[in-house]
């Protein structure tokens, strides 16, 4: 993390009646901060200093299925599977060339060789419409249902259909997602063989086949007019029957206007009227939000009379044009329309605002039958789908089985947002976006994988093409391609990123601390079975045969996928200047993970440096290799890493539910990392002091100590488990602490409040954030909120290394108990503090039971402490009345804002809760909140997947509670009957379903973004501009 003190011109967000201007002042917590210090002027005076977050981002691929009876926030992933039909319109080129006599007419026969340039027995990959050499003979090939598909079809697409993924190194069952075919196929369909047949004929057999043989969809069809634009032959959702016959009657005349057939395809889908069939109105085939929407291109040239006007000025379907869609120079084209359809809201009537399947847009795939054009792959590109080329009958089923098997293989997906600060440029965020994945499954063991992306200087999110990885919703796109992957992989969790290329690697460097060895690369650390010292009662099992066992299955032997979720844990990417030239040329990602260790990722390939499993989780490491429906955790904290300037970097986690130890490591190194110390619960003594849970995400800082200073990771107590029942005993047991431990040996440093001397503290608390308020560059005041509502403030103003605290708020005065997941935000003033929080049950996601409530409370640091503060002492401000109101109402809420000591607000939806920290940003305060699905029983189909509740972003002026964004479409007006431009309703954005994560907000050259993770992409938001930052002084603290 890089410490910055910054000169920041006044905000005109100060106003009338507050007199002094204030910005946050955020702590410096690694997990959330890209670590920026703005000083901010305000009438001469400097007050405060801010910290931009940094971004991570964790996605969830939800399946069906239960996954265990313990109380946490995976609950909202155990959904049922959604049973509507997608729709598939095929568009059957009818231009006359489609009576052109070419195509051959024998199907392919494996056990005759053709004649051609390709080896018959070897292996080709087929890729942007080539043929390359994958490997010489297919007997290398290992995974079996590769093989057979390949020796008995002569072609496949692995990883689709029941087909397994391959390794393209080993040839064994792995990662990799390709089109393969055999030499001998190859041959077959490029010269022909046998009696020719003219191209619509076999198009047609093609397609009544696919028609025959494929279920569960509803196909419709769809020609070419003669000479303008095309026409429905048969509706989507009509019989086999009904399709087949008007198939058989396609007769092939005419032209090819591919763009003006594709647009009517759209107009069709969005039920509007026709542009090229007099007196026609559609009736969208579009029946419930959460449909899929698709097109099939079949073509066999290039468009010819396709230049219709309204391509390009005529109003489409949202009423706007489609003219030069793609920005590639060139209007009204195929891959405008296809962009234009599958970035676009067809049925914006359908969706319903802030729930699952809000936009319903359409996805294309082509072909090019005897026909092979770049036109037809860009308008595949866009479209969202993939392009086929082939000039056979049986290249034609191959495209279509390929085809249906892809839009089977659909993919449900949620975030949560690492823009690692730029190495070149450190007043900025970087240009690169990691994005971590997780998958549930039934059974115990969830697979995961963190992908890469690009990052531009206004925020857009990028593929490895430079290509925009996402919709404009958020959504990364189906054909988006990750840095480390050689091939489209989207959202899919199975394919590309790090856990491809771990896949793909043909040993894995794994590590544990045997106790003897401090180099983790010593043989005796070796997690291997050559190690004779990991016996197999050290794993916990009945013999060496269960021994080697589980040594294999954690290396992956065998497995289809290797790496393990990425459900909790936060990773932290450190640059490293490896060559020893003075310049960061190089970066590694640490991440935690639930396949039971903490691993190191070489940012420029994806490979995994080594993972490294902690000693105490040895023996659990037999829970991954068990069968069973239960989902384990190990390694699932978030990771910090501290550096000296020019010297160590330690590496610090946590286990959050996997366990109550936090380690730390010295990865000076990245290739050669070595044990320096655990933290153990007793660490402060035991008894009321010991700890929880290791959640804590510990905060970098300096602090002041009887002789000097230390630098320190300030921690939390971490979590009691007495929290998962519905009504928790009164007094935890474990994780009542606020401490600080010395980086360097991790012995406790001059902060250690808990409660065995520190009465108040009667529940666990998992996160804290510290503050530096005299930007003296140690922190002198720490904040942390526990799990029964009370929000607790130390100091140490003096500097002499003793702290003193208070409880100075509870939330839970009213007999309700509201708890304080998330670590509180603080904006200095002049008395002391304004200290954000908000309350909510991170561990219990659906219940609904509790009205939880957003604070900004004021601490003005008297002496002596003034009585604990109550909602009693605040000001509601709920209703919103300083923007509601009437003109009495609005000024009785000025002046009770000025007088109280601070305000809150309910969150009013049934069972809403805070997901996030509050982050103030130029005099807002940003915050996230999920509200569990109501369970109203609706009869709608797509209810099924939508029972993951709601996601919304809160933007409130940080000194009233006041809207500040229009986010609602809805007019409001105050008490007077004055229409308002924000209102009570514009507080806050409905942003998808699922668990949010927290808000981000990177600082980038061109501009500030915020990011939120949300189901299916990540949502943004562009917070009030700001003044350029102008650098003072900067201080290297840690990367």
């Amino acid at each position: 993390m890089v410490l910055r003190r910054l000169h920041q011109p006044e905000i005109p967000r100060c106003r009338q009646g507050y007199g002094r201007f204030s910005t946050s002042l955020t702590s410096d917590r690694v997990k959330r901060s890209i670590a920026f210090l703005n000083e901010i002027h305000c009438g001469g005076r400097c007050i405060m200093k801010k910290i931009i977050p940094i971004i991570i981002l964790v996605l969830a691929l939800c399946q069906a299925g239960a996954f265990g009876v313990r109380a946490d926030d995976t609950d909202i992933y155990g959904t049922t599977a959604i049973s509507v039909e997608p729709n598939i319109l095929i568009i059957f080129d009818t231009s006359g060339s489609m009576s052109t006599v070419d195509v051959p007419g024998e199907p392919y026969d494996p056990a005759q060789t053709y004649s051609g340039s390709k080896i018959r027995n070897a292996v080709y990959r087929y890729a942007s419409g080539s043929y390359t050499l994958f490997t010489g003979d297919v007997e290398n090939i290992t995974c079996p249902s590769i093989k057979n598909a390949l020796i008995t079809k002569g072609y496949v697409q692995t990883g689709t259909g029941g087909i397994d993924n391959i390794n393209t190194s080993t040839f064994a069952c792995g990662s990799k997602s390709r089109k393969l075919r055999m030499g001998n196929w190859v041959n077959y369909d490029a010269l022909g063989y046998g009696d020719m047949s003219s191209r619509i004929s076999v198009a047609k057999e093609a397609i009544k086949n696919l028609i025959n043989t494929t279920d569960n969809v509803r196909f419709g069809l769809m020609r070419f007019n003669t000479n303008q634009g095309g026409r429905i032959v048969k509706n989507i959702g009509s019989t086999k029957a009904e399709l087949v016959s008007a198939v058989d009657g396609l007769t092939a005349d005419g032209w090819t206007p591919l763009a003006e057939t594709t647009s009517e395809a759209g107009l069709y889908y969005a039920g509007k009227t026709s542009w090229f069939n007099s007196g026609v109105t559609y009736t969208s085939p579009i029946e419930n939000r959460c449909q899929k929407n698709y097109i099939i291109l079949m073509t066999d040239g290039e468009p010819t009379e396709d230049s219709d006007s309204r391509l390009i000025t005529g109003a489409y379907i949202n009423g706007d044009h489609i003219a030069d869609y793609d920005g590639d120079g060139s209007s009204g084209k195929l891959d405008d329309v296809t962009k234009y359809l599958y970035d676009n809201d067809i049925r914006s009537d359908l969706g319903i605002p802030g729930e699952s399947f809000e936009r319903q847009n359409i996805i294309t795939y082509t072909i090019g039958f005897a026909s092979d054009q770049t036109l037809l792959q860009n308008a595949a590109t866009n479209g969202g789908g993939q392009y086929y080329t082939t000039n056979s009958a049986s290249g034609l089923s191959a495209a279509f089985e390929e085809i249906m098997a892809s839009i089977a293989d659909v993919n449900a997906v949620f975030v949560s947002p690492v823009v690692p600060v730029s190495r070149m440029n450190r007043t900025y965020a970087g240009n690169s976006l990691y994005v971590g994945f997780f998958k549930p499954d039934t059974s115990g063991r969830w697979l995961g994988n963190i992908k890469k992306y690009g990052l531009s200087s206004d925020g857009e999110i990028l593929d490895k093409f430079g290509v925009e990885a996402t919709l404009s919703d958020g959504a990364i796109k189906n054909n988006a391609t990750s840095f480390w992957s050689d091939s489209q992989d989207g959202p899919n969790v199975l394919m590309g990123g790090t856990g491809g290329v771990v896949l793909e690697q043909t040993s894995r460097n794994l590590y544990t601390y045997m106790g003897t060895q401090t180099a983790l690369t010593h043989v005796d650390n070796a997690f291997s079975k050559a190690n004779s010292v990991i016996t197999y009662g050290v794993l916990d099992v009945a013999n060496n045969t269960e021994r080697d066992r589980v040594i294999d299955d954690i290396h992956g032997a065998d497995k289809a996928w290797v790496l393990g979720d990425i459900l909790h844990s936060q990773p932290a990417v450190i640059h490293y200047d490896t060559n020893g030239d003075g310049t960061l040329d190089d970066a590694f990602i640490f991440s935690g993970s639930n396949d039971g260790m903490m691993h190191c990722f070489k940012d420029s390939t994806g490979e995994e440096q080594w993972g490294f499993i902690p000693p105490d989780q040895l023996d659990r490491l037999q829970l991954l290799s068990d069968a069973t429906t239960t989902h384990d955790y190990f390694v699932d904290g978030s990771s910090v890493v501290y550096q000296q300037d020019g010297g160590q970097k330690t590496l610090f986690f946590g286990e959050r539910r996997g366990g109550y130890n936090y380690y730390a490591l010295n990865v000076t190194t990245p290739a050669s990392p070595s044990w320096l110390y655990k933290i153990e619960p007793g660490i402060l003594g035991g008894g009321a002091a010991q700890l929880g849970q290791s959640w804590c995400t510990p905060t970098i800082a300096t602090i002041k100590t009887a002789t000097g200073s230390d630098k320190v990771f300030l921690m939390a107590g971490g979590y009691d488990i007495n929290q998962d029942a519905a009504i928790p005993l009164s007094l935890d047991s474990q994780g009542r602490a606020v401490f600080a431990v010395k980086v360097a040996d991790g012995t406790v440093s001059s902060l250690n409040m808990n409660g065995a001397n520190f009465a108040g503290m009667t529940r666990s608390i998992v996160d804290l954030a510290g503050f530096d308020t005299d930007g003296n560059g140690y922190v002198n005041r720490v904040y942390a909120g526990d799990l029964g509502g009370k929000m607790f403030a130390f100091e140490d103003d003096n500097g002499d290394g003793v702290w003193s605290g208070r409880t100075f708020f509870s939330a839970s005065a009213d007999g309700v108990q509201r708890k304080c997941f998330y670590s509180p935000d603080a904006v200095a003033e002049s008395y002391g503090e304004m200290i954000f929080f908000g309350t909510g049950d991170r561990e219990h996601p659906n219940d609904n039971t509790v009205v939880n409530r957003i604070y900004a409370i004021k601490n003005e640091w008297t002496d002596p402490a003034p009585a604990m503060l109550t909602e009693s002492n605040l000001m509601d401000v709920t209703a919103d009345l300083i923007q509601m109101g009437t003109a009495g109402e609005q000024e009785a809420a000025r002046e009770g804002l000025e007088s109280s000591k601070g305000w809150y607000f309910r969150l009013e939806n049934l069972g809403e809760q805070i997901t996030s920290s509050v982050t103030v940003y130029a005099g807002v305060a940003y915050f996230t909140t999920y509200t569990p699905e109501a369970g109203v029983v609706t009869g709608d189909p797509c209810e099924a997947a939508s029972g993951r509740g709601q996601a919304r972003l809160y933007a409130v002026d940080y000194l009233t509670g006041g809207a500040v964004y229009d986010f609602s479409a809805v007019s409001e007006t105050d008490g007077d009957g004055n229409v308002v431009e924000r209102g009570k309703m514009d507080r806050s954005s409905l942003i998808g379903t699922s668990m949010p994560s927290a808000p981000v907000i990177a600082v980038l050259p061109g501009k500030a973004v915020l990011f939120v993770g949300v189901e299916g992409g990540v949502a943004q938001q562009d917070p009030d501009p700001v003044a350029d930052l102008n650098l003072y002084y900067w201080r290297q603290i840690t990367n």
